[in-house]
């Protein structure tokens, strides 16, 4: 199922795997939240929801070109547990220059 974030999901243990990917920067904390928490009512058992993003050094930096956030993973780990979620596994994407974002795949249930 291809669905937007502020699309129809699923019923209630509808799938397994929930990606996003480079699409939570676009929206606020408390949609941010909303969408997690969406995420996890259609989840099966076991199943597991999986973001790819930039995370800031520190803080959130406003992008003026897209109106998007870069978050930093503290941050985005808090909006994970207000969504009433756990943290399975994290990684750092490697081999990218200091002076870009750092990437992040993160994986939680």
């Amino acid at each position: 199922m291809d669905a937007g974030l502020s699309g129809p999901l699923p019923d209630q243990h509808g799938f397994s795997y929930c990606p996003e990917s480079q699409g939570a920067g676009h929206l606020t904390d408390t949609h941010l939240v909303d969408f997690l928490k969406r995420c996890k009512t259609g989840l099966r058992p076991n199943g597991i929801i999986v973001i790819k993003d930039n995370m800031a050094h520190e803080g959130v930096i406003m992008d003026d070109v897209d109106s998007s956030l870069c978050r930093d993973l503290d941050l985005v780990r808090k909006l994970i547990r207000q969504a009433g979620l756990d943290i399975l596994c994290q990684e750092k994407q490697e081999n990218f220059p200091e002076e870009i974002y750092h990437v992040y795949t993160l994986a939680m249930r």
